[in-house]
């Protein structure tokens, strides 16, 4: 190969780098609408996402409840029939208090059963071990030939004894674990505090405790009684998926009586839960919109400054502290700066859903900026009704959108089919490519480059080296 030949592979290699880089987006557009069809951003409605209507006060607020700090299942064995719950809901326990018994009387007969199982089975081993003597005894009379099958049957039998003798340990573990059951009937509480919960729960007799669980023993089938804890309290509030993006851990609330609105707590954000909560528990939240319905909740937790005043099981009312100390007044759309991003040319645009649930760049004027909250007003190219995605790198123009975080898929590959068969080749590149200007001190310009040498050295999109 020539030097001039190498020089050419060599240019050719960069500018195909180069066309890969600054024609990704072109090449995005116009290939199959694999890209576009491969996953689905997740989207916010604007209303849902708007500062200026989550920290104004009396805008959305949320739902809570006083509770203990942590709180303690009591779970039974499904195994044993319970004879009596000796506690009820809103009852005071402390550590060692008795809280359910279990039937005594069956586990007396299963004990009973068990030993005669044993009983059985050492007479078993008994006659067994009978057979084998008298086999032995009459293997001594017969010939060599006939003194086999002797052997045989004795090793037989000796191996059934073995297998009986290991049946009476486990029955004996039996035995001992049902005594210990007998002598610990009764179930303790571990704990101080209040009994929250009392599961519904058949004793296989035909009775039934009916106590409203609230569908806990639905999640937990295992568990009768649930005990909160004496101590410290907390407050728990729940949440839309949809509305995520207005807490955070650490944030400070404040926390409203709902008999008197001049009761106030300040607190802070403990803890956000990632688990939905189930739909029969009782929670809610002031929201009142249907979208609400159809998606997610979770709870989150405030640890309060001070629990002076707060009651056990109260209902309050959670609000961002932010909302209230704000200087700015806050109207309209309001957006957390994130959202908000920035082109080449200084102007402000979001990712937005167009009429056909495909995102775009939606260029938007921007007012004032909260620097204390990180939020900034926009003026123009939004309203209530459209929806939104929290950045990322990864977003390009025409990729699927929803509002259901379920349907949502944020990993994308594109890489593998930027470079596919057929996406470069001599069409693409010619002489006007490659010039003295594209390679400092002139090591290739025009005169060392022609179309013909260029089709020799590239095949398909692949960089072909010529003999």
């Amino acid at each position: 190969m020539t030097k001039k030949k190498k020089i050419i592979i060599s240019a050719v290699s960069v500018v195909a780098a180069a066309a890969i880089a600054v024609s990704g987006i072109l090449i995005w557009k116009n290939s199959s609408d694999e890209f576009k069809d491969s996953g689905k951003v997740y989207v916010s409605k604007v209303k849902d996402v708007n500062t200026a209507v989550s920290f104004s006060l009396g805008g959305d607020c949320f739902s809570g409840v006083v509770e203990p700090q942590k709180s303690y299942d009591v779970k039974y064995d499904s195994s044993k029939k319970i004879k009596d719950i000796l506690v009820s809901e809103g009852d005071t326990v402390e550590a060692g208090t008795d809280l359910f018994t279990y039937d005594v009387e069956a586990m007396k007969l299963e004990q009973e059963q068990a030993e005669l199982e044993i009983e059985r089975m050492n007479n078993e081993i008994s006659s067994m071990k009978k057979q084998i003597t008298e086999l032995e005894s009459e293997k001594k009379n017969v010939s060599k030939d006939e003194q086999y099958s002797y052997t045989t049957q004795i090793q037989s039998l000796e191996t059934d004894i073995a297998k009986v003798e290991y049946d009476i340990k486990v029955k004996n573990t039996d035995i001992d674990k049902i005594k210990n059951s007998i002598g610990n009937s009764t179930v303790k509480s571990e704990v101080n505090g209040t009994v929250s919960k009392v599961n519904s729960v058949s004793d296989n007799t035909g009775d039934e405790y009916m106590n409203d669980y609230y569908g806990y023993g639905q999640e937990n089938p295992d568990v009768l009684i649930t005990i909160t804890e004496s101590g410290n309290f907390r407050v728990k509030g729940k949440i839309n998926e949809q509305n995520m993006i207005l807490i955070y851990e650490e944030m400070p609330v404040v926390v409203r009586s709902r008999i008197d609105d001049t009761l106030t707590w300040n607190g802070t954000v403990s803890e956000i839960s990632n688990e939905p909560v189930s739909d029969t528990q009782n929670m809610y939240m002031d929201t009142g919109t249907d979208d609400m319905a159809t998606s997610s909740n979770y709870y989150f937790y405030i640890t309060p400054e001070t629990t002076d005043g707060l009651m056990l099981g109260q209902h309050v009312i959670i609000e961002p502290d932010s909302g209230q100390i704000s200087t700015v007044e806050k109207e309209g759309i309001w957006l957390y700066e994130d959202y908000i991003q920035t082109d080449s040319d200084g102007k402000s645009y979001v990712w937005a859903t167009d009429k056909k649930d495909r995102l775009e760049k939606r260029y938007v004027e921007t007012g004032e900026h909260d620097e204390m909250f990180g939020d900034t007003e926009i003026v123009s190219g939004l309203d209530d009704s459209d929806c939104i995605a929290y950045p990322s790198d990864d977003y390009k123009e025409g990729m699927h959108t929803t509002t259901n975080i379920e349907e949502a898929d944020f990993e994308e590959d594109f890489g593998d089919d930027m470079a596919d068969d057929g996406m470069f080749d001599g069409d693409m590149i010619d002489g006007d490519m490659i010039d003295g200007d594209m390679i400092d001190g002139g090591m290739i310009d025009e005169d060392m480059i022609d179309e013909d040498m260029i089709d020799d050295v590239i095949t398909d999109g692949d960089i072909a080296v010529a003999e």
